[in-house]
Parts: structure tokens; C-alpha cells; sequence
């Protein structure tokens, strides 16, 4: 693995409704040195909606849960996107006050790849013999990420969604096969290619599986999603903010005259 790599197809029917397009990418690798491991991140307006979809490769190895957390800190909050200085662009984009410089700034936000979380304190025998019962409950709840977003007040993935995993562990086969690694290092099967997003009443998933494709040690995992996005038509919204604004100025004034009597 030498770098990470992202491609975005668009209709043509769509293309003029995007806009705002611009793309960065995070190193991780070998101290921030090399982007074997870490992000790419690309972000563009659709209609008057800021999405944003992140890449990830994270930290390998069984024992390396904080490493990986650590990355995910680092890529969230990393400030590499353009920021936007129009308050009104950043009151129409972005949420929770940002300014489009960072992931958690934009309305939707999709994050997957080899996140490389695995299961913990159990045996490769016990997890090869789970898998042959369909037993994924028992292996779920060992599950890195899953562990580190129900223990871990601060990690940064609690912020997005997965949609329940109902599907084998993707890592790791012999190439070729649907036989789990059977070289000498015998590792133990994981999810670690997954797909979690984030957009309240905005983004709807609806489906999250894996494919039998047998060209790597990997197993393809995709989503589908449903994307609710907004056009701001800016006559009509001045219109309707003079409105609230008289509505707020007249409860104000009741609100004011009735404290007048009671201070009375």
C-alpha cells in the first residue's frame, strides 16, 4: 500500500449543480511523512448543501486501537480545507459555526475505507468458529471501533453513524480464495473496511454490504445512501426572515410589558 485514492463520478445531468470543489489530503504515515496511511478528503457544494467525503487508511496491527483513534483525531481535526470568510456562504453551508475548514464543518459527511480496527481479546479460533455459526454478535462486541465509540467519550467517530454490520469480517483472505489467512502469521479475521456517516435528517443509508470479489485479501464493502439537499432561493428567504424577525419583535414586546406589570 503506497497512498490512498478516490475517484467521484457525477451525472452530466448534475454537474452544473456542483460547485465549490476542492480536495486535501492528510499524511499519517511514518510520522506525517508518507501517505501510505491517513486521508484524502474532498468537499463540494451540491446545490446550497456542503458535503464532504473522507478516505481513510488507517494505523495496521492488532494492538494499535489508540493509533488508529489517534489518526481519526488528527484527520477531523485537521483545518486543511480552503476556509470560507462570507458569513452568509457559512450560515448557508456549514453547521456548528464553521467556515467549510474542516470535515465536521459541512451539512454531510461520509467517511470509509481500511480503518483497520479489529477484535479484540479473542483467539483466531474462536473467531473462524463465531463466523462458521454466524455467531457476528459475539464478535461485535469485541469490535475496536464499536468498543472505542461506546467507552470512549472522546472519540472522534462518535460523531457519525454505521448502519448495522450483518456480513462476515472483509480481512484477511488468501488472494484467490474465501479462505482466511492461512500464511504465518494466521491473522485473525476483522471489519476493517468500513463505510459511517453523518448528516441528522439529511443522509439515509440504505444498505451496507460486502461483495465476493477475490482479487485482494480484502473484501469490498459498499453503501448506498439517500441524500435530502436544500436550494436557497434568497428573495424568498428575506421574505420569510422580515417575517420571524417582526414575529420575534412582537413576542419580545409582550414578553417585555408583561414583566413591567409584575415588577409593578
Amino acid at each position: 500500500m503506497v497512498g490512498l485514492f478516490s475517484c467521484i463520478f457525477v451525472k452530466t445531468s448534475s454537474r452544473s449543480r456542483i460547485g465549490s470543489l476542492h480536495a486535501v489530503e492528510i499524511k499519517r504515515g511514518m510520522g506525517g511523512l508518507h501517505g501510505n496511511k491517513g486521508a484524502l478528503i474532498v468537499r463540494f457544494r451540491f446545490d446550497d448543501s456542503s458535503i464532504c467525503l473522507v478516505n481513510c487508511h488507517l494505523a495496521a496491527g492488532q494492538t494499535q486501537t489508540m493509533h488508529r483513534n489517534n489518526d481519526i483525531a488528527a484527520i477531523l481535526e485537521s483545518s486543511t480545507l480552503p476556509a470560507e470568510h462570507d458569513s452568509t456562504l457559512c450560515s448557508n453551508l456549514f453547521v456548528g459555526g464553521g467556515d467549510g475548514s474542516m470535515v465536521l464543518d459541512h451539512e454531510i459527511c461520509i467517511l470509509n475505507g481500511d480503518l483497520n480496527y479489529r477484535i479484540d481479546t479473542m483467539s483466531r479460533d474462536v473467531v473462524l468458529k463465531a463466523i462458521q455459526n454466524n455467531n457476528l454478535l459475539k464478535l461485535l462486541e469485541r469490535d475496536q471501533l464499536l468498543v472505542s465509540r461506546k467507552k470512549n467519550p472522546a472519540f472522534g467517530l462518535k460523531a457519525f453513524v454505521e448502519s448495522p454490520i450483518t456480513f462476515h469480517p472483509t480481512y484477511k483472505y488468501d488472494i484467490g480464495s474465501s479462505v482466511y489467512d492461512s500464511s504465518e502469521k494466521h491473522r485473525a479475521p476483522a471489519w476493517c473496511d468500513r463505510i459511517l456517516y453523518r448528516g441528522p435528517g439529511k443522509i439515509k443509508q440504505m444498505d451496507y454490504r460486502r461483495h465476493e470479489l477475490k482479487i485482494s485479501d480484502h473484501r469490498p464493502v459498499t453503501g448506498n445512501f439517500k441524500l435530502r439537499v436544500k436550494s436557497i432561493i434568497p428573495a424568498q428567504r428575506e421574505k420569510v426572515w422580515q417575517q420571524c424577525q417582526q414575529r420575534f419583535e412582537v413576542v419580545r414586546l409582550k414578553v417585555e410589558q408583561e414583566a413591567k406589570y409584575e415588577i409593578e
